[in-house]
This record gives structure tokens, sequence and C-alpha cells, in this order.
């Protein structure tokens, strides 16, 4: 955790000082980390001229991170957010601008939107940092079978507590995987044990859902995708009740039915493989290529990776529809700004009540 921290603080110095040489602007670090009320941020800064103070979300590797996921990072902060970044390359610059996601990062490439100061410089190359800039070693409770642990413990903080043999079958993995699991979630500060004799309990609530919807579209989402399909009929989901398939709607038809919000135009399902058939079938589903018709429907279709005792646990009734918490990162995977609008209702309604900072 220390390396982390003094990595990012050494992010933050040289950007800071990066921009300064590339611009003549000049930005402050008043505190980091920093607390905003009960929200943990890892730093705030104020410009110069303008004396705008802005929320930072510092990110190593910031290239490799699923950009749904960063500026949904970026506009959840408590007050107007920068990036502060190692590399921001110039495609992922004309993205976030795009966005009015501020960035400043350690080659002096900008962009900063605060009138009567306006910065944007995108034509600096990645530099070499003086200190190690590496993951070092990865975090197993990070990896595939670790992230469908922390989806459980993230829908059902209470399950943390749990014995580990109910974890295993709660969540669909060995007793041995929820030994590492939580052993790597200690090392990193996400679950403190033998709080005043009340047990394991899940902390920093917030920090690790995002750890978990950026690792989520990069390493297990893509283990269960079956595949894309095209339907002529785009309400063709309107007419199917996917409880008679054992199958979830995630995705875009979770968010209409979680605010009531959005018009879906890509249909998520999660499926069980003896299912699959029957759905294409009864659908009239058929297998998505590039000449498939303009106006069609597209259905993507996953395996899901929990088990029912996982739904089980809760109390909150099951209609057929994904957890809030896995419609918001399939949401927020997209990168689309229509999607990550309806990502933030979901988040303030159903997720913000878990991410008080312990």
């Amino acid at each position: 955790m220390s390396w982390k921290i003094d990595a990012e603080q050494e992010i933050l110095n040289l950007a800071v000082h990066a921009v300064e040489r590339e611009t003549g602007l000049r930005i402050q670090i008043e505190q980091s980390p920093a607390h905003i009320g009960d929200y943990q941020i890892d730093a705030i800064v104020q410009l110069e001229r303008g004396g705008q103070r802005l929320a930072v979300e510092i990110k190593n590797w910031a290239q490799q991170a699923n950009l749904g996921a960063l500026i949904s990072q970026i506009k959840q902060l408590p007050e107007q957010g920068i990036l502060v970044a190692d590399y921001v390359n110039p495609k992922m610059a004309d993205k976030l601008r795009q966005q009015q996601v501020q960035f400043i990062d350690v080659s002096g490439n900008a962009f900063i939107n605060q009138p009567p100061v306006y910065v944007y410089v995108t034509s600096n190359r990645q530099e070499e940092l003086s200190f190690k800039s590496s993951r070092g070693n990865v975090n197993r409770a990070f990896e595939p079978k670790g992230l469908m642990v922390i989806y459980a413990f993230l829908c059902y903080p209470e399950l943390a507590n749990m014995p580990y043999r109910e974890i295993a079958e709660r969540t669909g993995v060995s007793v041995g995987t929820v030994g590492w699991v939580l052993n790597g979630l200690k090392a990193t500060d996400f679950i403190h044990d033998n709080v005043s004799n009340k047990g394991r309990r899940l902390v920093r609530y917030r920090k690790l859902l995002e750890r978990w919807v950026e690792a989520w579209p990069e390493k297990l989402k893509p283990k269960q995708f079956v595949g894309e399909f095209s339907v002529d009929d785009p309400y063709w989901w309107k007419k199917i009740d996917i409880r008679e398939y054992n199958g979830y709607w995630g995705g875009e038809i979770a968010a209409a039915k979680y605010t009531d919000y959005l018009k879906p135009l890509v249909a998520t399902v999660y499926l069980p493989e003896h299912a699959r058939t029957q759905l294409l079938r009864d659908a009239r589903l058929r297998k998505a290529t590039e000449w498939s018709s303009d106006g069609a429907g597209i259905v993507q279709i996953y395996r899901p990776f929990w088990p029912k005792l996982l739904d089980e646990f809760g109390t909150e009734p099951k209609q057929g529809f994904v957890h809030p918490i896995l419609a918001y990162a399939d949401l927020v995977a997209t990168a689309d700004p229509r999607n990550l609008e309806v990502a933030r209702r979901i988040y303030d309604e159903y997720i913000a009540q878990y991410c008080r900072e312990d």
C-alpha cells in the first residue's frame, strides 16, 4: 500500500510541474490524500488563475484502464474532478475532452476548462518515469475467480463475515479460493478482521467497487461471453419472460427497469447454457454478422458467473434482472455517454448508500 501511495504522489507532483512547464498554469496541491465529508479522495488541487478547487483521481497505467470506468470515477467525485495520470494518449485525450473530463499527465498533456482558463495539450509523448511504474505483483483477488467473490461481497457486504464454506457455496468457487481472496482483500485494506470482535467487515467500499467495475470487462466478462445475435424485432424482449429460461436481463434492459429512464438499444442477457437453444428458437435470434439488416436489434448473451444460491442470500425479490451493481458495471463498460448518465442514476439510487467511507 505504501508503494502505491508514494507512486501516486509522485505522479501528482510530476503532472503539476509538467503542466506549469508546458502552459505556465500553476496548480497548487492543497491536500493529498484528502477528505470531502465522508468521501476519501486522492487529492485536492487549486488552480492559480480562477481559483477553482478540483477533486483529484490519480491513475497509474491510465491507458490500460477501462475508459468508461475511468470517466465514471471522475464524474462521481464529490466536487468537480480532474484525472491526474501517468500518460494520456491523443485518442484517449479526445474522448475525455468530449465527455468534459479534465486531465493532466506527467508528460504535460492536459485538458482544463475553467473559464477564463482553457488548456488543451495532447502533443507530448510519454516520458519514462524515474520511479518504478509497473503493476507489481498482481493481487489474485482481482483475477477472475476473485472477482466472482468480490462481486458477491459488493452485492451483499454481510456475506464477507460468513464461514468460508458458505461463501464458497454462494459464490461458486472453492473454499481455498475464498481463503486467498480474503487474504488479498485484507492485504489491500478492503477487509478488516476481528474489529471489536465483530469479525470480518468490508471497508473502503467505493474504492473496491471502482476496482471491480474496472476489472470486470477486462478479466471476467469476456470469459462469460457466448455470442452476439440479431433479431428483426428490436422490442422482442418485451414479449419474453426471461425467468422461464432461468436467465437475467442485464445492461440497458436492466437499467430501464431500475431507472425507467433508458430506451434499450442493445439487449444483454445472462443465460444458463441449457436454456440457450430454447431462447434462440423462441425469440428467433440469429448469429449477428456484418451483413445484419439495419434496424435489427442487437442481443449479447453471457453465461451467469454466480450460482442461484447467491440470489437467495438477499431479501429483495428477483424478477429476472441482474443486481444493480452488475447493471451499473455493464453500462459503464460501454463508455457510451447515454449509458454513463443512466449508470450514475443507478449508482445514486441503489449503490451510493454503501459507499460511506469507514
